[in-house]
C-alpha cells in the first residue's frame, strides 16, 4: 500500500493513504482538471457516519468527483512525555487507524454491493475537529464536505457541535445527511432563498444540480410586506438567462408559525431531493431557520439532505 506522510502545522501530522482495490501510481491517481470535483467525506468510524460516507460515494460515483475520506484523531501528551515520546505515541495510532478507516471504508462500499476503488483516506492528528477540516478542505481545494447529521432535537443534538461549527464557518460548501437517509436518485434541489444575490446563489445551485440533470426549484417564503417582482416573470427570465429548468414560487408565511415550520411545510409539499441554502456568520436566512427558531419539529430536516453554501458578501 502506497503511503504518504506530511508534517503540517494546523493540522499537525496528515496521512493520505491510495485506495488498495486498484493500486495506481499516486501522481495518477491526484492528477486533476479545472472541471473535476473534489469531495471530501468526514468519518469518525461509527454507524452514524456511514450515511454520510454512502451519499459521498453515490455524489462522487455520478459527478465524477474525486473522493477522498477523513478521519480526525486527538493524542493526549503526557507531562512526563518527552516530544520523541509524543511522537512515537502519535505515530502508534496513526498506524492502527489507518488500518481501521481502511476496513471500515471498505465495509461501507460493501454494505452498497460496490467495488472498493477510486478514494483516498486521510488520518489526521489534531485538538480541533471542525477547524481541521475546514482548513484541510480549503487547502487542497475541495468543493464540498459531506457528514452525517446524528439526529432530531437541539441544533447541536441534531447535527452535533462538529457539524454545527462546519456549516456555521466553513468557505467550503457542506452537504448535511441524516443518518438514517438511504440514497434516492437526485431528480430536485428545493433552493431557499431570501431574494439575496440569488442570481449568484442559483448559479452555484444550478452547478451542483446539473449532473444529475435535476429539477431547481427556487422557494422564497415571502412576508405581508414584501413587494416582489411577478412570479410568472422572474421565473421565464431565470430560465433564459440559466438555460435551465428552474421553477419558482413565492409561499406566504404564516405569522403564527416559526419560518422553520413553514419551510417545513414547503419542503413536505415538495418533496426535494436535497434543500439548498446559503449562509453566513451574521443572521443570513440558515441562521434564522435553525438557530433562531425555538420550534421542536425537525422532522423534515431528519429525513433531507442539506447542502449549505457560504453567502459571498
Amino acid at each position: 500500500m502506497d503511503v504518504k506522510s506530511l508534517e503540517d502545522d494546523d493540522c499537525h501530522i496528515v496521512l493520505c493513504s491510495q485506495s488498495p482495490a486498484r493500486s495506481r501510481p499516486l501522481n495518477n491517481l491526484h492528477q486533476r482538471t479545472e472541471a473535476m470535483i473534489k469531495i471530501l467525506a468526514t468519518t469518525d468510524m461509527s454507524a452514524n457516519s456511514r450515511a454520510g460516507m454512502k451519499y459521498a460515494i453515490q455524489l462522487a460515483r455520478q459527478m465524477k468527483a474525486k473522493l477522498t475520506f477523513i478521519h480526525v484523531h486527538t493524542v493526549l501528551r503526557a507531562s512526563s512525555w518527552s516530544e520523541a515520546t509524543y511522537r512515537y505515541y502519535i505515530d502508534e495510532e496513526k498506524a492502527v487507524l489507518e488500518k481501521d478507516l481502511q476496513r471500515f471504508i471498505s465495509s461501507v462500499y460493501k454494505s452498497m454491493k460496490l467495488e472498493d476503488k477510486g478514494y483516498t483516506f486521510c488520518v489526521l492528528h489534531t485538538f480541533d475537529t471542525a477547524d481541521s477540516i475546514m482548513k484541510y478542505a480549503e487547502r487542497n481545494d475541495f468543493n464540498y464536505i459531506c457528514i452525517s447529521a446524528r439526529g432530531a432535537g437541539t441544533l447541536v443534538k441534531l447535527f452535533g457541535t462538529v457539524t454545527g461549527t462546519l456549516i456555521s464557518s466553513s468557505k467550503v460548501p457542506v452537504i448535511v445527511v441524516p443518518k438514517k437517509y438511504r440514497w434516492k436518485p437526485l431528480t430536485k434541489v428545493l433552493y431557499a432563498s431570501d431574494l439575496t444575490r440569488y442570481e449568484e446563489e442559483l448559479k452555484e445551485v444550478i452547478s451542483f444540480a446539473k449532473p444529475f440533470k435535476a429539477e431547481v426549484e427556487m422557494l422564497h417564503l415571502s412576508y405581508p410586506f414584501e413587494v416582489l417582482a411577478d412570479e410568472n416573470l422572474l421565473q421565464r427570465s431565470l430560465k433564459k438567462k440559466f438555460r435551465y429548468p428552474v421553477e419558482l414560487h413565492y409561499e406566504k408565511r404564516d405569522l403564527e408559525e416559526t419560518i422553520l415550520e413553514d419551510l417545513g411545510h414547503a419542503v413536505k409539499k415538495s418533496k426535494p431531493s436535497l434543500v439548498a441554502m446559503f449562509t453566513q456568520q451574521r443572521q443570513s436566512f440558515f441562521d434564522r431557520v435553525f438557530i433562531g427558531s425555538t420550534s421542536k419539529d425537525y422532522s423534515f430536516r431528519a429525513q433531507v439532505p442539506l447542502l449549505i453554501i457560504p453567502k459571498k458578501v
